[in-house]
């Protein structure tokens, strides 16, 4: 088995309509060359549904790759969607020698491409790049049943990568509290804060699963808070979206609280705070080993000395 980057390729119904662009499978043909031409290799292969792979350390160009599906298409709604995964990959064949594989990053890739909409990317919190904070994302989309078995982050297609000046961006004024003492959020006057001693006893309530309107209030003020947040600086992001990590693990919403989590690990990165990074990977790093994902918790708390 081999660590992989997967993108799983779904043509969504009016794209299976032959049109302009070609038919289904000649569309598929050219997007399996294209692939290739940047080091993909067809790792799966179904009646609506493909998948390429690459080798771990060649994220840049899957994600590049992933974000051009809309190139081809000559309206959105005939465009690819795809999910993007990292992971284990095994090959079919026995002794290795064969394209054709099968893993968990193929499985994650290919559920988050049945979520996706057409011309839309979204991309697993196992991919490493996300986690360090590499990728421009657009919010979240998740299963339309709303059991948020399957979410993933939009990514940005225009920008699919921050700048480099983005990713060394100086930590703000704000960058040196702690992103526990507080959650901030800003609005178009002026930053809103609620206070820790507020925010502690709506944890609390939910930590002894109290169901009154009180402990149920607490989650949809963090979202509030945590949707305010999003046009201010990374560390008031971080804040924000650690809280709510937070409080969704107590409320017993692990999935949630993952997604939430890695945001925050993201937006610390981006403020270049390490001590708001390591709050963020111990709490993940948690929540990882919860849901049985030794690994990846596992590597989170490895990363902590490269911060």
């Amino acid at each position: 088995m081999s660590r992989s980057i997967v993108v799983a390729f779904r043509m969504s119904s009016p794209g299976m309509i032959p049109g302009p662009e070609g038919d289904y499978l000649g569309r598929a043909r050219s997007l399996c060359v294209r692939g290739e031409e940047v080091g993909g290799t067809l790792v799966a292969w179904s009646a609506a549904l493909l998948a390429l792979g690459w080798e771990s350390d060649s994220v840049e160009a899957a994600v590049r790759f992933a974000a051009s599906i809309g190139e081809e298409a000559l309206s959105p709604e005939r465009a690819w969607a795809c999910g993007l995964a990292e992971g284990e990959l095994e090959s079919l064949s026995p002794d290795g020698e064969g394209i054709l594989a099968w893993g968990p990053a193929l499985i994650l890739a290919t559920s988050l491409a049945q979520v996706a909409r057409a011309g839309e990317v979204l991309v697993d919190g196992t991919v490493g790049a996300l986690r360090d904070g590499q990728l421009s994302l657009q919010g979240l989309r998740a299963s339309p049943d709303g059991s948020q078995s399957t979410r993933g982050w939009r990514l940005d297609l225009e920008q699919p990568w921050k700048s480099a000046e983005a990713a060394k961006a100086p930590p703000d004024e704000l960058a040196a509290s702690d992103p526990l003492d507080s959650v901030t959020t800003i609005t178009a006057a002026r930053p809103v804060t609620l206070p820790p001693t507020a925010l502690a006893a709506q944890m609390r309530l939910l930590a002894r699963g109290a169901k009154s309107g009180a402990a149920l209030d607490s989650l949809a003020a963090l979202r509030r808070s945590r949707a305010l947040a999003e046009g201010g600086p990374p560390s008031v992001r971080c804040r924000a979206s650690l809280a709510l990590a937070l409080t969704l693990s107590i409320a017993g919403r692990p999935e949630e609280a993952l997604f939430e989590g890695l945001d925050a690990l993201a937006r610390a990165r981006e403020a270049n705070d390490a001590k708001a990074v390591s709050a963020c990977i111990a709490l993940l790093s948690k929540l990882y080993a919860g849901a049985g994902h030794t690994d990846a918790a596992t590597a989170l708390r490895d990363s902590v000395s490269g911060v």
